[in-house]
Order: structure tokens, then C-alpha cells, then sequence
């Protein structure tokens, strides 16, 4: 096997070039080993990411809700730890806490599965610190306990509170299990916003007419001394994108008989797939529909792999239908650029072919392998062995086609 060595000290930098999924992508991950054709079956989502906007992990059962309550949780803002590490004392063993935006939750291992993760009383902490410090008149008729009388209220007797109009609705969309029991009513604040303390959040609603969290997780994480600068983006963990946890298409049924004249419309890696299109002694070809790509050599179907394409939200996140070839290699490559205002920058990226004078490219993928769902600015993104054989294999000039 002639093996390739490649040049780590000479870097190209694309500007405006391949347009890739991520806005910002983690410094080199440690290479994935990724079979070709790996089936939806043996998929499965990340258990931990990286949440550039805090520069935090969420991880296991914490990302779990954090994907499911993102808008009252907040992002993560410390990383995880345990209480018997000086924020609270007495806490049980294998107990985890972390802190977010809104919130805070903890991981409690005795419990039954279903309650393993909760959220700490920071609407109850934050409330008694409230009444501590000379509260206005408005929050100290608020804390007093009453009863529903008419209208749409709904009553707790045993926290002797109610929620009524936006707050209830809010409640009852099913954040009210996270929120707990009201501890004040809704009172006027200073900035004339009206304002809600459950037992684990606080609750606002201004003149938008939209509730939202407070943010009691970074006051509380402020008060207890607990760390919340960013982290370096660790090497192993990708950066977050709903688009990771959205399982690959289950491949097309074989319908046809392998010899029938037909047999190539069943586009599925492993099959002899659309065939060449150009009739070039070399070809690839990517389907858009399959997200799949195939490389031809007289003829012979040599490999075949499932690729993730643009994803087609805008057309500069589109990639092109049409016939091209290979114009330029680069061995590896920082790439760098602005999609709709928004600027990315993606270092180290390997085995990079442009295909075409828009800055499209077939290359090798090293933070994500969610390969046969569409995933990039409009690149052919590849699993990293097959653009390893694939940059060796196939020379400039080299036939593309990209089908539907």
C-alpha cells in the first residue's frame, strides 16, 4: 500500500470556501472510525455536546431534559460536580449537580428512574434572600398566603399560593412539574414586568406578553462562588446541532432482482448504485435522495459510502446538482466564511477535492458521523477513511456528478 504523507505544516486557509454545517466546530476531534454504510439501525445520538454559546457540556440524563426544556433550563453554564465537593454539605453519594442559565438541577441516584434528575429550590432560595433585603411592599403582600377566589386561578393549598392567566398557562404546558408549587403570587416588579416565585424558578411576563425564566441559576451560581468561565471545547465531544440527533433514513428496499435491467434504481450503499454518469474512466457520483456516494473506475463500482449533503435551507446551503470534476486537492485545509451573516471557521479539514468554482468540495468529516442525513453548507461531507482512499484514488480531473 503507498501510503501518503501529509504535509501538517502547510496549511491552506478557504475563505468563503466549502460551506459546512457548523458555525463553529471544535478544534481537531480525535478521528472516528466510521464503516461505510453504517445502517440507521446501528445509529445512535451523542451523550454528551458541547454548548458553544456558555462553552459548557451537557451530558447523559442533564442533556436529556436540556434537549427537551431548553427554553426554561438555559444552557449549561458550570460544568458538573459533585455537592460534596463544598456547595452543599450532606449531600448523598454519587449525587451531580449543574448549574444553568435559569436553574439548577441535580442527579440523584437512589431515586426510581423516572425522578433521578430534579431541579434544586432556587425559586425558594431566591425568594427568602428577596424578603431578607428590604423587599418592596408588592413582594411582601405577593408572599402572603391566599386562596383562589374567581376567576381562571388555580389553587395549592399546602403552599397556600395560586397561578392564574399567563403564568397558569405557562404552568400547565407541562414546565409545571419542573417550576414546583407557586410561592408567591404575581406581583408588579420595579420595571413594571409582573413576576412569579415557584420553588425552582422565578417566572417573568413584560410587555411582549411572553413568560420567561429568570435567570436564578447565574445569581445562584454567582452567590455560591461557583466557576462559570468557558471551557476549552473538549477533543472528544461535539459541538451541539439539533441536526445531530436526527436519526439516518433507513435504506431504500431492494425491489428490483440484481440482474434485472432496473437494478441500479435501487440507490443503497452496497448496491452497484445509479452508475456512471459522465462515462469518465473515473467517477464519482453523489445522490442527493440516497445521501450516498459511489466512485466508478472502467465502469466498476470500487466503493461506495453514505455522505451527508447540504442541507438546503438556503440556496448557498445547497449542493449543486450537476456534472463537474475534481478542480483542486488540498491535503488538509482550514476553511472559513459568512452564510447568512453568520461566520464560520473549521480548522484542520482533510482530504479536500472542490468540485466546483462555488466553493464546493468532497472532504473528509471529522466532527460529526450522522453520515446519510443532510448535514453541511453545501460540501459532500465524507466518514474519514473513505476520504482518505478516496484523495489517494482519485486524481485531478476526476468526474463528479451530483444526481438527485
Amino acid at each position: 500500500m503507498n501510503a501518503r504523507v501529509r504535509s501538517w505544516s502547510r496549511r491552506h486557509t478557504a475563505s468563503g470556501a466549502c460551506r459546512l454545517m457548523l458555525a463553529t466546530v471544535l478544534a481537531l476531534l480525535i478521528q472516528l472510525a466510521v464503516p461505510v454504510g453504517v445502517p440507521a439501525a446501528d445509529w445512535a445520538p451523542p451523550r454528551t455536546v458541547f454548548v458553544p454559546e456558555t462553552g459548557q457540556t451537557a451530558d447523559g440524563l442533564f442533556l436529556d431534559l436540556w434537549l427537551e426544556q431548553r427554553h426554561l433550563i438555559g444552557d449549561p453554564i458550570t460544568a458538573e460536580f459533585s455537592p460534596e465537593l463544598g456547595w452543599r454539605q450532606g449531600a448523598g453519594t454519587g449525587q451531580v449537580v449543574q448549574f444553568y442559565e435559569n436553574v439548577a438541577l441535580i442527579y440523584l441516584p437512589d431515586e426510581a428512574p423516572e425522578a433521578q434528575v430534579q431541579l434544586l429550590e432556587l425559586g425558594r432560595e431566591a425568594l427568602e434572600r428577596a424578603l431578607d433585603a428590604s423587599p418592596p411592599l408588592a413582594l411582601e403582600r405577593a408572599a402572603e398566603r391566599t386562596v383562589c377566589g374567581a376567576g381562571d386561578c388555580l389553587g395549592f393549598a399546602e403552599a397556600g399560593h395560586t397561578v392564574s392567566g399567563q403564568f397558569r398557562a405557562y404552568w400547565e404546558s407541562g414546565d409545571g412539574a419542573l417550576l414546583g408549587e407557586p410561592m408567591t403570587e404575581a406581583f408588579r416588579a420595579a420595571d413594571g414586568s409582573l413576576v412569579q416565585y415557584f420553588e425552582a424558578a422565578a417566572l417573568r411576563l413584560d410587555g411582549s406578553g411572553e413568560v420567561k425564566p429568570l435567570p436564578l441559576g447565574r445569581q445562584a451560581a454567582t452567590i455560591n462562588g461557583l466557576d462559570t468561565e468557558p471551557l476549552e471545547p473538549p477533543a472528544d465531544v461535539p459541538v451541539y446541532d439539533e441536526l445531530l440527533f436526527v436519526p439516518p433514513p433507513e435504506p431504500e428496499p431492494t425491489i428490483e432482482e440484481p440482474n434485472s435491467p432496473n437494478a441500479w434504481n435501487v440507490w443503497a450503499v452496497g448496491s452497484t448504485g445509479p452508475g456512471p454518469q459522465q462515462g469518465a474512466w473515473k467517477e464519482v457520483v453523489v445522490s442527493i435522495s440516497a445521501q450516498a456516494m459511489w466512485a466508478y473506475e472502467g465502469g466498476e463500482l470500487v466503493i461506495s459510502s453514505y455522505v451527508s449533503t447540504g442541507t438546503a435551507e438556503v440556496p448557498e446551503t445547497t449542493t449543486p446538482i450537476g456534472y463537474w470534476s475534481i478542480l483542486t486537492k488540498y491535503d488538509i485545509q482550514d476553511m472559513e466564511g459568512t452564510i447568512s451573516d453568520e461566520y464560520y471557521f473549521v480548522e484542520d479539514v482533510p482530504d479536500v477535492m472542490y468540485f466546483d468554482n462555488l466553493g464546493n468540495a468532497l472532504h473528509g468529516t471529522y466532527w460529526h458521523s450522522n453520515f446519510g442525513t443532510p448535514m453541511s453548507h453545501g460540501c459532500v461531507n465524507l466518514p474519514l477513511d473513505v476520504a482518505d482512499w478516496l484523495y489517494d484514488w482519485a486524481p485531478i480531473g476526476t468526474a463528479v456528478s451530483v444526481i438527485a
